[in-house]
Formats: structure tokens, C-alpha cells, sequence
């Protein structure tokens, strides 16, 4: 009687242990490929998780590029905006020079020489001008630094 117990225990432990190796995933992968049965598919809730995961990441990498976009739309039409004020200003100035030039071509040649002589006198004049007080502010800065040295020591 003793012995039975015995066996029954343990047969009871062997059956438990195979079942345990049996419920594992690699035995069931494998019972499965043989039987030649697809994979149980994920709960409804596991797959609508990671399909909202997925979705939450792409919508979050979308944001950024469309940030990105937007910031460089922004500096591409400041840069826009800033080239047509320098072309607006290029523009005037062309149409001074222009019309300056039209005033010019149409000013007689003798007229032109005559200003130029005139000119030219006051010119010299004034160059003269400057050499004198130039050497004049020379001398009264000598005399000034002599009288310091004088009156110092």
C-alpha cells in the first residue's frame, strides 16, 4: 500500500512537471509549427495599445517637421522681404543716377569747362589756406610748450 502512495505522488509530480514544460512558449511555438498553426493573435486591447503608441510617436514626429517647416518658411519670406526692400532701393537709386546723368548729358561741354575754371582758383586757394594754418598751429603749440617748460621748472 505504502508503495502505491509512492508511485501516485510521484506520477502526480511528473505529470505536473510535463505540463509545466508543455504550457512554456518555446514547447508551444514548436507543437505549433508541427501541427502547422499560425500564432495565436494578441488580445484586442494589447494591439489597439501599441497601435496607439505607434500613433502617438508619429503624430509627435509630424509635429516637429511641421515646426521645422514652419520656421523655415518664416526665414525664407523675411529673406524675401528683405531682398525686395534692397531691390526698391537699388531701383531709386538707379533712376537718381539716371536722371543725374540726363542732366549732365544735356549741360553744354563749354558750360562744364567754365565751371571747372572756376573752380579750380578757389581750389589752390583753399589749399594754401590749409598749409598756413597748419604750420600756424605748429608754431603756437611750440611757443605754448616752450612757456610751459619755462614756467614748470
Amino acid at each position: 500500500m505504502g508503495l502505491d502512495i509512492v508511485a501516485s505522488i510521484v506520477a502526480a509530480l511528473l505529470s505536473l512537471l510535463g505540463a509545466g514544460v508543455a504550457s512554456t512558449d518555446i514547447i508551444q511555438k514548436l507543437v505549433r509549427a508541427a501541427l502547422g498553426r499560425k500564432e495565436p493573435e494578441k488580445p484586442y486591447s494589447e494591439r489597439l495599445t501599441e497601435l496607439t503608441e505607434s500613433l502617438t510617436k508619429a503624430s509627435r514626429e509630424v509635429d516637429s517637421v511641421l515646426v521645422e517647416l514652419s520656421r523655415v518658411a518664416k526665414d525664407r519670406a523675411h529673406t524675401v522681404q528683405q531682398l525686395e526692400a534692397d531691390l526698391a532701393t537699388m531701383e531709386n537709386r538707379e533712376k537718381e543716377l539716371k536722371d543725374r546723368i540726363d542732366a549732365l548729358e544735356k549741360t553744354p561741354l563749354a558750360v562744364a569747362e567754365h565751371f571747372a575754371k572756376l573752380v579750380a582758383p578757389g581750389e589752390r586757394r583753399s589749399a594754401m589756406r590749409d598749409y598756413l594754418l597748419f604750420g600756424a598751429g605748429v608754431v603756437v603749440s611750440t611757443v605754448i610748450g616752450v612757456i610751459i617748460q619755462v614756467f614748470v621748472k
